[in-house]
């Protein structure tokens, strides 16, 4: 029943937990795609600015090739007839006084030098030369019915017209200079009668999960949709710090709610395992109170205090019960203490062979005819500083309880060895083992094997989470492990 209760506690503990991170995963999903959405609105943007700029630069080039380079390059300062710049309707007086204005204006503007020598050298117009003020070169000839229009009008009568393939390479070199990753793709033609549907397309294109902006070709009624392909890497890299954002707040958010979940599992452990340490210690404290109740009832109530030999018989029974409660409250008491480092060692250089030997043998003496135990004692002698009446009580708690989980005809060997820096005493037995689940549990405090209500075994989970102290404080450890076919090896690792 408790333990379905606890499951209903960790239900109740996980299920918010579980929610808000769903939430918290969903909302950080919606803005990272939105940001995306937002960027890849901001790139079509930036394509279709790039778009009017590469058709503007090669307007430009155009112009100079056509009109600008000619007149540059026309030498004869009195036949302007042969100077086939502007319309047939432009006058050879406008051309000579275009062609002197011109030259006027490029000495006063030297930055055309570079956009001509630029031109001349990769038909590109870089953005680092680019500058509003080229559009005043252009201008210019407006004055003298010389229109960069004009150029395009003439070179789309020619049957191989290629302008608008031009204007194209040059946006897409533009293109692969500002945004290496990304590739044009194939065009889609639409309609230009209905303006409506030309200034949706661009929503409509991103609402389909593509990339494409509008282009005008050489026909005024139709215009072409141009797809991109291959910009998601481009767009991941621009969210990134939102990415790595998002990722930051669910890692921290999983790790705050992995830490404050296994707190709740440690205090729920230390509940139950304060609850069983209450349910066993009162167990065993009953048994002596009880015992040592009864025997002075007898003394007062059935006058056995006129019997001598029966009251000391009692009253021995009474003491006996009495220092069995003294001991448990102060193995307690000394528990507390060195686990909050109050109660300090005494070390003191100590021969492991006779001492462990001298344990043995007292053990063997009290319990011959319930154990049999064994010391295998190594040839070398081993000697370290340890605080012998502790360790003696380790010792003794292991074949202990040895002793009372071993079952019948327990067998029990003690072993000493010594191996590089270290020294190890082990004491093994023939019984059933630990449980594996339960093998890095024991040495903690108050826990006990759980056997559900049955005290068949004293004990209130004090002894090994004892042992495990008093190793700690002599820089060793302690560990248990079950042997291949049957039994259980307990191991105390000392620094030699």
């Amino acid at each position: 029943m408790s333990k379905n209760r606890l499951n209903r506690k960790k239900f109740k503990i996980i299920s918010p937990m579980v929610l808000s991170m769903f939430l918290l995963v969903t909302f950080v999903g919606y803005w990272l795609h939105s940001q995306y959405n937002n960027e890849k609105k901001n790139l079509q943007v930036e394509l279709s600015r790039l778009y009017h700029v590469s058709i503007n630069d090669g307007e430009f080039i155009l112009f100079y090739r056509n009109v600008i380079k000619p007149a540059l390059n026309h030498q004869d300062t009195i036949n302007f007839e042969s100077l086939k710049i502007g319309s047939p309707k432009t006058s050879s007086e406008f051309k000579r006084a275009y062609i002197k204005e011109l030259k006027e204006f490029i000495d006063t503007n030297q930055n055309y030098t570079n956009i001509f020598r630029a031109i001349e050298t990769s038909s590109f117009i870089p953005d680092s030369l680019r500058d509003e003020r080229y559009y005043d070169i252009l201008r210019l000839g407006y004055r003298y019915q010389i229109y960069p229009a004009q150029i395009l009008y003439n070179q789309r009568k020619k049957s191989n017209d290629t302008t608008q393939q031009f204007l194209r390479n040059i946006f897409l070199r533009n293109v692969a200079i500002n945004f290496p990753n990304i590739k044009a793709g194939h065009e889609d033609e639409i309609d230009r009668e209905n303006i409506e549907l030309i200034e949706k397309t661009n929503h409509e294109v991103l609402r389909r999960g593509k990339l494409g902006i509008i282009i005008y070709t050489r026909r005024y009624d139709k215009a072409s949709v141009l797809y991109f392909e291959h910009y998601f890497l481009h767009l991941i890299t621009e969210i990134l710090p939102q990415i790595i954002f998002g990722i930051v707040l669910i890692s921290l958010s999983v790790f705050a709610l992995v830490v404050a979940y296994r707190s709740y599992l440690s205090q729920a452990k230390l509940n139950m395992l304060r609850s069983d340490f209450v349910s066993n210690i009162t167990h065993e404290l009953k048994i002596p109170v009880s015992t040592a109740k009864a025997a002075m009832e007898a003394i007062l109530n059935y006058g056995i205090s006129d019997d001598k030999e029966k009251t000391k018989s009692y009253l021995k029974m009474v003491a006996s019960e009495m220092n069995r409660l003294d001991s448990l409250t102060s193995r307690v008491l000394e528990h507390s203490k060195l686990e909050s480092n109050q109660h300090l060692l005494k070390k003191e250089e100590t021969n492991l062979n006779e001492f462990v030997d001298r344990i043995v043998k007292s053990v063997q003496l009290f319990s011959a005819n319930t154990i049999n135990i064994k010391f295998n004692k190594p040839n070398e002698l081993i000697s370290i500083p340890i605080d012998q009446v502790y360790i003696e009580g380790v010792i003794r708690n292991l074949i202990e309880n040895s002793k009372k989980y071993g079952g019948n005809d327990v067998s029990i060997v003690v072993n000493l060895w010594q191996k590089g820096l270290h020294v190890y005493i082990s004491v093994i037995d023939n019984g059933p083992g630990i449980p594996k689940e339960y093998l890095n549990k024991v040495f903690d405090r108050f826990f006990r094997v759980p056997t559900g209500d049955q005290h068949n075994v004293k004990g209130f989970g004090l002894g090994l989470s004892f042992a495990a102290l008093v190793m700690k404080q002599h820089n060793g450890s302690i560990g248990a492990d079950n042997l291949t076919e049957h039994g259980c090896e307990i191991k105390l690792e000392f620094p030699a």
